[in-house]
């Protein structure tokens, strides 16, 4: 069965919640499941199970970022991660184990455990099969209340002072399962 993807931009009132750093947009996935902010000018197209978001059209596209989501049980149920394999080992047997590319680097593994979620990220590098040369790729694995995401990023060495910025971004602005019963108004916990 195939998702029905649906994206709405709103024309919000003075008086919403919604709050990103100048140049930049707040990013909402399934009301609030996953959100974070992205630079305002990048373009959203939803891509099989996960939802892209690229620096330009293509041709001209240099950065792409990607998430999937995965929500456990209704909204506001709060999931024991503990009960589950640590993110360091997903990465290692579910994200790394299916990443059939030619790596040619992978650097360390980072985590962070805050208080409302953590995560596990690292980058690799690999030969892009089209264009024959070095590419960067970063995948995030995050957790939280009762989601689970799974957030990539694709680039070009030329652009990688850009994309750590916007990786950096979303990092720091990434929040899981905090819903958001009123879009026009956003998030009451910010």
């Amino acid at each position: 069965m195939s998702k029905k993807w649906q994206m709405r931009k709103f024309n919000l009132s003075d008086k919403h919640r919604w709050k990103a750093k100048p140049g930049n947009k707040i990013f909402v996935i399934n009301r609030g499941a996953v959100h974070f902010e992205h630079p305002g000018d990048w373009i959203a197209k939803p891509e099989g199970g996960s939802i892209c978001l690229y620096d330009g059209v293509e041709p001209d596209d240099n950065i792409r970022l990607q998430v999937s989501v995965t929500q456990i049980g209704p909204n506001g149920l709060t999931f024991d991660w503990n009960r589950m394999p640590s993110l360091a080992y997903q990465m290692e047997h579910a994200v790394l184990a299916d990443d059939n590319r030619h790596r040619t680097r992978r650097g360390p593994m980072l985590k962070v455990q805050r208080q409302d979620l953590e995560y596990a990220w690292l980058e690799i590098d690999f030969i892009d099969p089209t264009e024959r040369r070095t590419a960067h790729s970063r995948a995030c694995l995050a957790r939280g209340g009762n989601v689970q995401a799974l957030i990539t990023m694709e680039y070009w060495p030329e652009h990688h002072t850009i994309a750590n910025n916007v990786w950096n971004d979303v990092l720091e602005s990434l929040k899981l399962a905090v819903y958001v019963e009123n879009p026009f108004r956003g998030p009451l916990n910010r």
